[in-house]
């Protein structure tokens, strides 16, 4: 048997519920004790005990205690009360630095033959009733336990009691590597402990404001480059207010459209006939009525960080994080975007989708860094995920995993049998981690709208499955390109239908006095959301039955609900501190991100330069000005611009884009606004943030250039993509401002199509392959004449030749310059006649 030399023993028990428990059994060295409390009062005596515990300790006056739990399993809450009191005393908040007072009423007895005892710090249970007629020294109580107080019979019928009140300061500070948690009652003696911590001041400040962020991911298939997914962070969408009897009332959103498209070109005044004048140098609204306006608007990534000596300071927020499926045949253009407010709530009450918070200390003595303050909060996100965005992720992530044979993966599994205790427990150990220090985490609960769909790309030659794997498949038909995925997205029933709207909760997890590297951290984190999804997933999504309660991990349903709040009613700042509490870090952290906060809407922001019509990215092409113009701002064009927002573009988003191009007073940015407002109020709207983008076969990835990509997206809804899979983009033209007649051109073929036609929003005019152009397109005045052959067996055309008229001459000998390069382009792979 083992005879341990130590005054202490520290143990640590790590492990549980997926994976066997590890208790590792060290000695004690300095700071391994929870807290040192120290007694710094004159003449009151402590009495310190743990929450629903009957075992108390007793602290005299001018001497300290190191405090460990008496029973690690119960609440870990140290109260702390003057003695000979039955009131429920004081919360000992040691968790964080701090400091604050509590206003305590003592009675006293006077009497000269008293004797004081000795100091006393030791432990009483039983013993503590013996000790009662022993301790003769002054005794005080809470105000609201006055009447709880006792003392001795004879004493109380033959002296005469005082009462009075004091007040007892406490301070929570770190001492090297011990957390101390003082009392005095000497407001000098508090105020030197404070010092300790004291805020500094900042030597430097850095704010960071961006509009947009977004990030462009392609995949090479077997028929070329193809935009995978579009990640990006958007701003706000601006809010316009006019104060009405002292109220701030919102504008709908169309004239909020027109406004904003005023205010984002620098106009100082604008008016609307002789219905609305506004003044936007003073911004005042004159007609019809006079009034104050307001703007508001957030960036999409705002960031401050703020240095000190010893602290820094950071906070991010991201206004709204989203990630689309670029895929044409996707089934649902938007895989991750905020989900929308809840009816109770307002609009103005919209948070920030992401939103980061840290304060941290360095410590150079201990080289040790101390995280006051850490807090996470993601609000709720609709997550949708189709078979074929699944396969392309999964099939790019595939390329950076390492392939290992199952022998290797197996001499490993069975190495870890063999490794000694000491070793697994050296790697299991945490609390060994001194440089790293968490005072207070808070990761916000997830909350999840999951939809699963099995289908989402045509089993065609450009399939993740075909190019990754070749010519070398399974006989039976395999939707997914992983046994893993095929097993998971078949569980819930046939490979055809659908799930959506599945609701998962995963509940907030908080950190308190963790001495954890960053890594243990982020294991710890992920155990955390992981081990509740899978739990969830098992019942959810793939309905089957769990032994026992499959949510144990959270707890009983009473836990749960302490556990979990709705992510858009909680905030970074939001931590609750005790009364009278002044802590120097934690007013740094709380009053810097209310400032911030008050900033975003506060500071004057440059407004964005004026781009000229057509000046979208840094495209090279010699793309006349009206063919960029028309696609900007024709009926045609506008609707096509819109399907970022509607996935199929019908016959009333057609007249509504007529509506908005004829209308001088507001162009397609301000319908596009417009609508963007109208989508995010209806619920669960997915809507793209842009068109896919065009990656042409022969010039591969380029600059993204917003014409082609209306170009291609049109290509893509002709015939429900029936043209998309043989033919490649190559220009478009609006033959007319209000009319919705396009001509497309491919690679095989020119289309003549007319908007809100058919069931996908474009019906097909006439069409005509390359291959039977008789001669290079001719042009005679403001026409442009193609010879047609004719067809022997079936006339498709009543004439042998199709004209188009242009009035703009520059347009028109762009577009046959355009069909001459798609006739020599077409005659590559064809074979030179005979002579």
């Amino acid at each position: 048997m083992a005879i341990f030399q130590q005054s202490a023993i520290c143990v640590d028990v790590t492990g549980g519920t997926d994976r066997p428990f590890i208790i590792t059994f060290k000695s004690y060295i300095a700071g391994d004790a929870p807290v040192r409390i120290e007694n710094l009062c004159e003449d009151l005596f402590l009495k310190l005990h743990q929450a629903e515990c009957g075992q108390v300790a007793l602290l005299s006056p001018h001497q300290a205690m190191l405090y460990t739990w008496d029973d690690p399993a119960k609440e870990r809450k140290l109260m702390w009360n003057i003695y000979n009191n039955k009131g429920k005393g004081f919360l000992a908040d040691f968790s964080q630095d701090g400091y604050g007072e509590e206003k305590v009423s003592f009675q006293s007895v006077k009497h000269s033959t008293l004797v004081a005892t000795s100091s006393v710090t030791s432990k009483l249970s039983s013993t503590l009733k013996r000790l009662t007629p022993k301790s003769p020294e002054p005794c005080s109580s809470s105000s609201d336990d006055s009447e709880s107080f006792e003392l001795p019979e004879n004493l109380a019928k033959t002296k005469k009691m005082r009462k009075d009140k004091v007040i007892v300061y406490w301070v929570s500070f770190m001492n090297g590597y011990q957390r101390v948690f003082a009392l005095a009652q000497d407001e000098r003696i508090a105020q030197q402990y404070r010092m300790m911590i004291d805020s500094e001041r900042s030597n430097y400040e850095v704010y960071l404001s961006l509009s947009s962020m977004s990030l462009s991911v392609c995949v090479q298939t077997g028929v070329g480059v193809k935009e995978l997914a579009y990640i990006s962070v958007a701003d706000s969408l601006p809010r316009w207010e006019v104060n009405v009897s002292n109220k701030w009332k919102q504008l709908a959103p169309d004239l909020t459209a027109w406004i904003e498209d005023k205010y984002q070109t620098e106009q100082k005044k604008c008016n609307l006939r002789d219905y609305i004048h506004i003044d936007l140098e003073k911004m005042q609204m004159t007609k019809p009525f006079f009034s104050e306006l307001r703007r508001t608007y957030n960036p999409a990534v705002w960031l401050q960080l703020r240095k000190s000596d010893t602290y820094s300071y950071c906070h991010l927020k991201l206004q709204r994080f989203q990630i689309d499926n670029q895929l044409y045949e996707a089934v649902f253009p938007c895989v991750l975007y905020p989900a929308p407010l809840p009816g109770h709530l307002k609009s103005k009450d919209v948070k920030p989708c992401i939103e980061i918070v840290a304060l941290k200390q360095y410590l150079p003595n201990l080289n040790q860094d101390i995280y006051k303050y850490v807090k996470v909060l993601v609000q709720e996100f609709c997550v949708n995920l189709d078979r074929g965005f699944v396969n392309y992720i999964f099939d790019i992530l595939n390329h950076w995993k390492v392939e290992e044979k199952p022998a290797v993966r197996l001499r490993a599994d069975l190495a870890l049998i063999h490794m000694p205790l000491t070793i697994l427990a050296i790697k299991s150990q945490t609390s060994a981690q001194k440089n790293v220090f968490f005072e207070y985490v808070h990761l916000s609960p997830l909350k999840l709208v999951l939809s699963l769909s099995s289908r989402g790309y045509t089993d065609t030659a450009d399939s993740p499955s075909r190019s990754h794997y070749g010519i070398h498949k399974e006989n039976r038909p395999k939707l997914f390109n992983s046994d893993l995925l095929e097993y998971l997205f078949n569980s819930w029933g046939s490979s055809l239908c659908d799930m959506k709207d599945v609701v998962i909760k995963m509940s907030y997890m908080e950190l308190r006095q963790a001495p954890v590297p960053w890594a243990g951290l982020l294991e710890a984190a992920s155990r955390h959301y992981w081990l509740q999804l899978v739990q969830q997933f098992y019942v959810l999504v793939l309905g089957l039955d769990v032994l026992g309660n499959p949510y144990s991990y959270i707890g009983d349903f009473s836990r749960t609900l302490k556990q979990y709040y709705e992510p858009c009613l909680g905030g970074t700042c939001a931590r609750r501190l005790s009364r009278g509490s002044r802590d120097g870090a934690a007013r740094l952290a709380c009053c810097l991100a209310d400032s911030s906060a008050a900033l975003v809407e506060t500071t004057p922001r440059v407004r964005p330069q004026r781009k000229r019509p057509g000046e979208e990215g840094s495209v090279v092409d010699n793309v006349p000005a009206a063919v960029l113009e028309g696609s900007r701002r024709s009926a045609c064009g506008v609707a096509l611009a819109l399907t970022g927002l509607i996935a199929r573009p019908t016959l009333d988003v057609c007249r509504e884009a007529t509506r908005a191009a004829q209308c001088p007073q507001l162009s397609w940015r301000g319908a596009e606004a417009g609508l963007r407002a109208a989508a995010e109020r209806v619920s669960r709207l997915p809507a793209r943030r842009r068109l896919p983008r065009h990656c042409p076969r022969a010039e591969g990835l380029r600059a993204y250039d917003a014409c082609a990509a209306r170009g291609a997206a049109l290509l893509a809804q002709l015939s429900r993509g029936h043209y998309a899979a043989s033919d490649g983009y190559i220009a478009h033209v609006h033959l007319a401002r209000a009319s919705l007649a396009t001509l497309l051109l491919t690679t095989q073929h020119i289309f003549l199509v007319r908007g809100g036609g058919g069931g996908d929003g474009w019906h097909i005019e006439w069409v005509v392959k390359l291959d039977d152009l008789i001669d290079p397109p001719v042009v005679e005045g403001d026409k442009l004449i193609l010879n047609i052959k004719q067809d022997e067996m079936v006339s498709y055309f009543s004439t042998d030749e199709k004209v188009i008229e242009i009035s703009d001459s520059e347009v028109l000998q762009w577009l046959q310059t355009k069909i001459e390069c798609a006739l020599i382009h077409a005659l590559e792979d064809k074979r030179c006649p005979a002579e």
